[in-house]
């Protein structure tokens, strides 16, 4: 198995050698592409003729992950245990609910960072949604946002319309108050 290897790992470093002396000597044209492209070929065939060859030498029938499954036996497997997943499940709510957190505080934080690129200090922003879609009322139902009265409003209001076209929601939902 030994020499396998090594007389693979030759072969591979035999033909990244040649690939790259070809490319070397390869004047700049129109070409050069396709025949960049048929060296990657070359040099791919070279990597994985070998194992297509000799696909016997590489069984994996001997390797039984099973006995590795039960946490019992983490004394006798040389400290390693391996956990079996097929058998647990994923609690989709408690993973949907991280999902929605996240999300909502991107959406803030993208909101934020639209205020903050124009120099415009916000006190407070919170949006109200319900994310399931199986849910009727399903979607933005308001964005607020607190900034100080003494800011420029054009820029506050191409910032709103910035807001209402990148998330496709009613103008009646994002609420500007001026504090």
């Amino acid at each position: 198995m030994i020499n396998f290897l090594s007389s693979w790992a030759e072969q591979v470093v035999l033909a990244v050698i040649i690939a790259t002396i070809i490319e070397l000597i390869l004047p700049n044209s129109k070409n050069k592409k396709y025949v960049q492209m048929v060296i990657g070929v070359y040099v791919l065939f070279n990597i994985i003729s070998p194992v297509i060859k000799n696909k016997d030498i590489f069984t994996f029938e001997e390797i039984n992950l099973e006995k590795y499954s039960n946490s019992s036996n983490y004394e006798e497997n040389n400290g390693q245990n391996y956990a079996n997943n097929s058998n647990s499940e994923v609690d989709q709510t408690s993973m949907d609910l991280r999902l929605e957190k996240i999300y909502l505080e991107e959406l803030e934080n993208d909101i934020k960072t639209r205020f903050k690129e124009k120099n415009i200090e916000i006190s407070k922003c919170t949006i109200d949604a319900e994310l399931d879609t199986t849910k009727k009322n399903a979607g933005i139902h308001l964005i607020t946002v607190k900034v100080k009265d003494s800011v420029d409003k054009e820029v506050v209001n191409q910032i709103k319309q910035e807001i209402i076209e990148e998330y496709e929601i009613d103008e009646n939902k994002v609420k500007i108050v001026y504090k």
